[in-house]
């Protein structure tokens, strides 16, 4: 098997589905979210979010030149798979890598494990622990396309996916690069999402996170809260909105 490559994730900050009808066989469902600068898809019990290269030196990546994709991967299925293979017609290798003990260092691995009804171990804050690495451009791919790169994981198959080139200066808002998650307080307004029981905090800094846990007596839609947490990017939900945080306190300030 050729060796493979992944991306580090980004934030995933969503908005709505975008109903796409009777996607076909290994062709991925695709998802409009907003705060996100990538490609966003669910391909099964796969949830694929915010898949984008980083922005090349200049207008474009040259041929020779290599390239880093970064995602966040989710498993809603009640058993475990892993991404066994990535590849790309514009390149050479796409190679997987992943700081498993989350020390900083990412080794290239042959598969990326996901737990059931989770994600990659490690992976927490907005510097998920897994990137890949697209080796060797075949061509000339300019900042601002699309190129395809098709994902095959273990039990649920494959499918291809249009990823973003982000373009230099794109970028969401992000918190502190952590392999394990630091307390973050917050303070805003809490209001309800577009899915039932969906609880949201737009946060004072411009943010929107996913309220996970918390007194619902105080985290009620138009309080002003103050929320104290930890990241939850590796738990999958199906609010499909906001920065997952999974609340440890809260209390009402306005």
């Amino acid at each position: 098997m050729p060796s493979t490559g992944i991306v580090r994730g980004g934030l995933i900050a969503a908005a709505v589905l975008l109903a796409v009808p009777a996607a076909g066989c290994g062709e991925p469902q695709k998802v409009l979210e907003s705060g996100t600068i990538g490609t966003n898809a669910d391909f099964g019990d796969i949830q694929l979010r915010n898949v984008h290269l980083r922005p090349p030196d200049g207008h474009a990546f040259r041929p020779g030149d290599d390239g880093v994709v970064r995602l966040a991967l989710f498993n809603r299925a009640d058993h475990s798979d892993a991404l066994v293979d990535v590849r790309t017609p514009v390149a050479a290798d796409v190679e997987i890598f992943w700081d498993r003990d989350c020390d900083g260092a990412g080794e290239q691995v042959e598969r990326l494990p996901l737990g059931a009804d989770g994600g990659v171990t490690g992976a927490a804050g907005d510097e998920l622990a897994y990137h890949l690495r697209l080796v060797d451009f075949s061509q000339e791919v300019l900042a601002g396309t699309t190129v395809p790169v098709t994902f095959e994981f273990d039990r649920a198959g494959e499918t291809t996916l249009d990823a973003v080139v982000e373009a230099s200066g794109d970028g969401d808002a992000s918190l502190p690069p952590s392999c394990t998650p630091d307390p973050i307080s917050l303070t805003g307004v809490v209001q309800s999402g577009v899915e039932p029981g969906c609880v949201l905090l737009n946060a004072d800094d411009g943010r929107q996170f996913l309220l996970l846990g918390g007194d619902a007596e105080v985290l009620r839609a138009g309080a002003e809260v103050t929320v104290e947490g930890t990241a939850a990017l590796e738990k999958p939900t199906t609010c499909m909105q906001g920065i997952p945080l999974r609340v440890t306190s809260a209390e009402v300030t306005g």
